[in-house]
This record gives C-alpha cells, structure tokens and sequence, in this order.
C-alpha cells in the first residue's frame, strides 16, 4: 500500500478501544525498539505494524506494509513502540499497602486483616487496570490463596486484563498464622511426605508454577531441608509443573538448585555467586529474578517516607495510594516500638549491595534474568512498581536494552508465550510510549496505548475507570 493510504487511515476519529475480535490494527510510523536483538540493530524507526486477529502480521518501514482495507489505525509517529512487560513476580492477595502483611507489620488494630482482604479482593478489577495502564500484559503470582486460580480464570474473560500464571499456596518452612483466614497464602509443612502431600492437593488447581517459600534460619538442617524442596520438586515435575523457590542466600540457592528449582524468584543477597551457583543455575537452565525493589519499599514505608512516584501518582490505585499515608493518621503511641525507631530515625536505604552486584554477574553468566517486582508487598504497588524495579536493574548495571530485555522477550519465555518480541507471528502484546525507553528506562512509564492481544485501549481511558471506581 501507498503512504497516502496509510496517512489516509491516520485521519480516523479514534475510538478509545480499537480493533474488536476479527479486525485488522494498524500502528503507523512508530520507532520500534527490538529488545532481544543487540543494540546496534535493536531501533528501527518509521515502522508501521499491522496486526490481525490476535497477531503481529507484518512489521516494516511504512510504506512498504500491505495494509488491510477497513484498518483501524493508532498514529505512532513521535512514539515508541516496545514489547508489553511480564512481571515475574507478584502476590494478588497482597495489596501494596501498610496492611498487606501483618505477619511483617502488625497494624490490625487500625485496620484487621479481614477488612484489608475484602477491600483487596473487591477492587481486583482495579488492580488489573492499574497492570494493563503500566504496559504489562502478563503476570505471574508466585504464590498465594487458590482464589488466584479463580482470578488466572477471571482475567481471560477481561480483554484488556493481563495473562496470569499462578502458582497458589506457597509450601514453607515456617508458619504464617496471622495470614490465615481459611484460604491460607503460605502452609507450613515438616518433611518430604508433607510437602508431597501439599503439592498434590494444589496439582488439582492446574498451577503454572509450584512455590517454596525456602527460609533457612539459624539452627536449621540445611540437608533435610533441601529434601523437603526436592520432594516438591520431584512431585511437581512428575506432573509436568516447574518449580519455584523463594532462595536469598547464596548457600540455600544452590540447595534450591540441586533440589531442582526452575525459578529462583530472588536474588542472592548475602555473598556474590560462585561458579558452583553459575554451573547449577546453567544446568537446570534456570530463570533468575532480581526483585531489588522490594526491601526499600518497606523501608520507606514502614519509616513513613514512602512518597509516590509521578508513575505511581498517574497509573496505582488511587485507594492505595492514600492508605500509604495512614502513618500521618494513626497514633504514634500505637505503633509497635521497632516501627516508631523507624519513623524517627528514618531508618530505611536501598536493598543488599550483594543482590544489586549479583544482578550484572547473573547477566554475564548468560544466566535467564527475568524482571519481576514482588508487587503486593508494603510500598510495592501492583503496576507501577515495574518503573522502580526497572530502574534499580539499571543502577545494577544493565543498560535499558537489557532491563527490556529481561521484562519482554525473557519474561513471556518464562511464561511460555509466543509473546515478549515485535514480529510476524507473534502474540500482539505491545504498549505505545510518548518517549524513548533506551535513553531514560523510566520512560516506560509514558504508556499511551497498551495492545493486549491485539486490541488496542487507550491508557487515560484505563485510568478513567480506575478513577471511577475509586
């Protein structure tokens, strides 16, 4: 087709959603950036995309694309275009806010748990908005109640809500009473029959992933441990399910290994990896997730310093984002003593040198990094949350391409999507950007359109409804 078609279907009125079921898309003039490419071939401007059904059909220089009569058309001219970002590593029955994990910071008094998890489960609409305005399109939730399953259903039935993968209750050395209202997120269990046991329970629910939530305290048999988590493995793998492992210390991580973990969904924090963690991970091809976020946003918040990002303000849950200043509101003296110390001498900082250093190690090691946020968690909130992890991955050493890199192409493999890269034949999950990803990785917060599956909706109309149902 000419160019004076293409700038013909430019002319539309735009519709705020484009491309129902059957309909061809168009984006035209878009700099595409191609992260699993290297840099030097990575950026090719004046591209129109054309997408039909749920695929990319053609990519090239506009002009040059056979465009399908009667096409919807997004004028991407100024604009980027990247792959839609996987988060790794998120937790549904967790809400971001200061009530999230009384486990961790006990502020039932103020607001019970119950009350946080029917607010959390009655807005879950929301918090899927809030994913798909941050340009994510995939999830996946590495552990919590088996409603997540009920939600990875839910989410098909919503068009412009993210792919979930689920992993359910998380198998674990340790109890968490207090996260217990029937439904628990986290079962304790002994030996390698209990662990079993667990895990053919939750094999019922179809998971994506089995999760073990490896904690290995002072006095621990570290031996026996790595039995139960082998048994977890053995049994999710006989069932065709990979496994997940909670793993911070570079000692328990290569248990997590040789036991048969997949996924570490953490980095190690404690020491920089070896050649044994290297030659383990290798092996068993693992996926490695940074999360290096997460302990600052509960420094911040939990001292009472956690202050919204310009992302955050635009695209969180306007419900959560005024929660976070309940510090202000709630009575000092009602506070546990440990957080009003933490008020007053601002205690807080980034998370561990070793997991910021681990992170170009892991890269260079050729070791699959995916890009994941622990989202739920005190101060780190569902969508937004991507922009800081992102660009704590840059301060680790990564160069944007890089951070796309681990978000896109290595996030949808991990997920086993025919997603994650700007090609014919692929899933059409794309986000438009108002400015360039590769010269500030913050830039990916400029979200204008986001395209899940092929259809096209329009970021201020998501928020539009996030607004709605505050």
């Amino acid at each position: 087709m000419t160019r004076a078609f293409v700038a013909g279907l430019l002319l539309f009125a735009f519709c705020r959603t484009f491309a129902a079921e059957g309909a061809a898309l168009v984006i035209a003039g878009a700099t595409v950036i191609h992260p699993e490419r290297e840099a030097a071939s990575a950026v090719e401007s004046d591209q129109t995309l054309v997408i039909v059904d749920d695929r990319i059909r053609a990519v090239g220089r506009s002009g040059s694309v056979a465009v399908p009569e009667g096409a919807r058309a997004i004028d991407a001219r100024g604009k980027w275009v990247i792959p839609a970002l996987t988060d790794a590593h998120v937790h549904f029955d967790q809400s971001g806010s200061l009530y999230a994990r009384p486990d961790i910071a006990d502020l039932t008094f103020w607001q019970p748990y119950a009350t946080e998890q029917a607010r959390n489960r009655s807005r879950i609409e929301i918090t899927l908005r809030a994913w798909a305005a941050s340009g994510v399109t995939a999830l996946i939730d590495v552990g919590g109640p088996h409603w997540t399953f009920e939600l990875r259903q839910r989410a098909k039935q919503l068009p412009w809500a993210p792919t979930i993968a689920a992993a359910g209750p998380l198998v674990s050395m340790v109890a968490r009473p207090q996260l217990d209202l029937g439904d628990p997120p986290i079962v304790q269990v002994k030996s390698s029959d209990e662990v079993r046991k667990v895990v053919q329970d939750t094999l019922r629910y179809r998971p994506d992933f089995i999760k073990v939530w490896f904690i290995h305290q002072p006095g621990d048999d570290l031996a026996q441990q790595e039995a139960i988590v082998r048994a977890a493995g053995e049994a999710a793998h006989a069932a065709g399910v990979r496994l997940a492992v909670h793993a911070t210390e570079l000692a328990v991580a290569k248990a997590a290994l040789r036991a048969g973990a997949d996924y570490l969904v953490h980095s190690v924090e404690d020491a920089p990896i070896d050649e044994e963690f290297v030659r383990l991970a290798r092996a068993r091809d693992v996926a490695y997730c940074p999360t290096l976020f997460v302990h600052e946003g509960y420094a911040l918040a939990l001292s009472n310093r956690w202050q919204p990002t310009p992302a955050e303000q635009r695209l969180a849950d306007p419900q959560v984002l005024t929660m976070m200043r309940d510090l202000d509101i709630i009575p000092r003296e009602k506070l546990p003593a440990w957080m009003r110390r933490a008020i007053e001498q601002s205690w807080g900082g980034r998370g561990s040198d070793h997991a910021y250093a681990n992170v170009r190690r892991v890269w260079d090691a050729g070791i699959a990094m995916v890009m994941g946020t622990d989202a739920g968690n005190i101060g780190t909130l569902h969508g937004p949350a991507v922009f800081r992890e992102m660009a704590r991955m840059v301060q680790a050493g990564l160069t944007p391409l890089e951070v796309l890199r681990a978000a896109t192409i290595n996030g949808a493999r991990l997920m086993r999507r025919d997603a994650g890269a700007i090609a014919p034949g692929d899933v059409a999950d794309l986000v438009v950007l108002d400015a360039d990803p590769l010269q500030d990785i913050v830039n990916t917060s400029r979200t204008r359109w986001v395209v899940k599956a092929g259809r096209a909706f329009e970021v201020d109309a998501l928020r539009a409804q996030m607004e709605e149902g505050r």
